[in-house]
């Protein structure tokens, strides 16, 4: 659809409006929580939404998106850049279908599908970075920014996703090479997967900070629990992903721990005060992908490492995993389908 590109939350006439959920009126092609996407063309990821939508035929297209005078995102992320381009450019898109789940894949679920679908959510994130883009964007606000990387991008995305990516290895070869560390090191490691509340526990052989993709791209539940050794305590982060925050039709989302109430009683257990130097903080369990840590404040939402945010704890490993894990459990609801196997469990260690 030959509409203009905008990002923002600012609309006061019908847009066709992607990945974001902000209510823009018009049509809604987004998995975001609050969406109002046709039921019939729901996925996992906006970018398979707006794949399955310019798969329709055109007259059941202008008819969805009757009155719709822009194309627009209210943020900026390789799902959204991606849902973007099929609208705008389906007869490129849909022959690249994979290849565009995969990159959405590794961006918005920190999954790993590929290292070249990790390599293209690379590119596509730091393509609006001023320091880092080959675009010029200094002095540019945010949305003239994601504008403009957005609109350079469509010109690249056919070669990108066809696996050129060569010409941007100065943004995605440094991650890869410290993707590929952090999957040596949880080879090494040993993980028990509690699969009746979809978590993770990471006991690593050695100091260290395996990054979300590596996680994510090793084991599959929506919680992970790192835990680290070290000569003065054990490192520890506690990561909640995105599945348990989007609107999925191929999994139900269970309620999220309080972490607020997780971090208090690990405070507790510390003998710190939370106000302390290194002490047990969190983002809210209401954001995309929130997480737990022991250490010093200022850590950004979603990154990929927590480094040098991390402190030891003092807390003995048994006792820290067994409190992470009675706080997952205690707000999880237990399937009443006698053929689901998931009552009385205990966390043994």
């Amino acid at each position: 659809m030959d509409l203009p590109i905008r990002i923002t939350d600012k609309v006061d006439a019908p847009v066709l409006s992607v990945d974001g959920a902000f209510g823009a009126p018009g049509l809604n092609l987004s998995h975001w929580p609050g969406n109002t996407t046709p039921a019939a063309l729901k996925r996992d990821l906006s970018t398979d939404i707006a794949l399955a939508f310019v798969a329709l035929p055109e007259d059941e297209q202008a008819a969805l998106a009757a009155g719709c005078t822009a194309l627009v995102n209210n943020h900026y992320d390789t799902d959204g850049v991606l849902a973007m381009f099929a609208v705008r450019h389906p007869e490129l898109a849909l022959p690249r279908r994979e290849a565009m789940l995969a990159a959405a894949t590794a961006g918005d679920l920190f999954r790993l599908p590929s290292e070249a679908a990790f390599a293209l959510d690379r590119i596509v994130t730091l393509y609006c970075d001023p320091e880092r883009s080959p675009l010029e964007l200094e002095g540019l606000a945010d949305h003239e920014r994601y504008e403009r990387a957005t609109a350079a991008l469509f010109e690249e995305l056919p070669a990108l996703l066809d696996g050129e990516l060569e010409s941007h290895a100065h943004l995605w070869r440094d991650d890869v090479a410290r993707l590929r560390a952090d999957l040596a090191l949880l080879e090494r490691s040993s993980v028990d997967e509690i699969v009746h509340l979809d978590l993770a526990v990471w006991s690593l052989p050695e100091a260290g900070d395996p990054g979300r993709h590596a996680l994510w791209g090793k084991s599959e539940p929506d919680r992970q629990l790192v835990l680290a050794p070290g000569p003065d305590g054990t490192t520890a982060r506690f990561l909640i992903g995105t599945k348990s925050w989007f609107d999925l039709v191929t999994e139900r989302a269970q309620p999220r721990p309080d972490l607020a109430a997780l971090a208090q009683r690990l405070n507790e257990l510390e003998g710190c005060a939370p106000e302390a130097e290194s002490a047990w903080r969190h983002q809210s369990e209401r954001g995309a992908s929130p997480e737990l840590w022991h250490g010093t404040a200022g850590l950004a939402n979603y990154s990929e490492h927590a480094a040098p945010h991390l402190a030891p704890s003092r807390i003995d490993p048994r006792l820290l995993k067994n409190t992470v894990v009675d706080a997952v459990r205690a707000t999880w609801v237990f399937s009443d389908d006698p053929d689901d196997d998931d009552g009385g469990w205990e966390y043994v260690v």
